[in-house]
């Protein structure tokens, strides 16, 4: 049976980012509203644990799941921050999410 477009707009979004990347992220968030980012910053925070286990590699990207209207958060606050500092992680989120569209499993490549 195939997805149609509207139920995988409704499916969660698996990207992959380095710990450098998710705390730009998190950075872009601490300037929105907090009434509008606290569960979502909370939800990043949980996920990133993986990155201050003993033997992490700070590099090596770990997944981040994110509802679809979530990562939209996360992309209008990166737009917030100085273009020089976030166009390269938004390149890399909308490679992601391109290769989530056509059925690939996972693409962090910088």
């Amino acid at each position: 049976m195939q997805t149609t477009p509207t139920a995988r707009a409704r499916e969660p979004l698996h990207i992959y980012l380095t710990l450098a990347q998710s705390s730009l992220v998190l950075e872009a968030l601490v300037e929105k509203p907090f009434k509008e980012v606290f569960e979502l910053i909370g939800k990043l925070n949980h996920q990133a644990q993986p990155f201050y286990q003993p033997d992490a590699d700070p590099e090596s990207p770990s997944r981040f799941v994110l509802e679809p209207p979530e990562l939209s958060l996360c992309v209008r606050a990166l737009g917030d921050l100085p273009y020089n500092r976030v166009c390269s992680l938004v390149a890399l989120l909308h490679q992601q999410l391109q290769a989530q569209q056509a059925g690939l499993d996972r693409v962090h490549t910088p």
